[in-house]
């Protein structure tokens, strides 16, 4: 095919569209009439009403995350010379323990003797 040339959409094979089933009106939904009064009246023991139920819902959700961080791990970067990079990574490689353990470690002696 040349660049003039062009295709037109009957040339491409299209599926027929699915037909969608339409909601089926009762006769009896159209025909009753609304009791005004139940409807600006909410029954008393009834559902609460759903601005209840997302708060409910949404304070339930806060909880679980907080649980679920409770666990987690939580970073720190500190910016070392290179020297000072060159010394824990010699460490790390004589101690056979990670560079992230020395750290913590570390870290854990020094908020101890200082009283924290």
């Amino acid at each position: 095919m040349s660049r003039k040339e062009s295709l037109s959409l009957d040339e491409f094979a299209t599926a027929p569209r699915r037909q969608r089933p339409a909601p089926a009106l009762t006769p009896t939904a159209i025909e009753r009439p609304i009791n005004e009064e139940a409807v600006s009246k909410p029954i008393e023991g009834a559902e609460p009403e759903k601005g209840e139920v997302s708060s409910e819902a949404s304070k339930a959700l806060r909880q679980m995350k907080r649980e679920r961080m409770k666990g987690a791990s939580h970073f720190v970067n500190v910016n070392l010379d290179r020297e000072t990079k060159r010394r824990l990574k010699l460490a790390s490689f004589n101690l056979d323990t990670s560079m992230q353990a020395i750290m913590e470690k570390a870290i854990r002696q020094y908020l101890d003797a200082n009283g924290y």
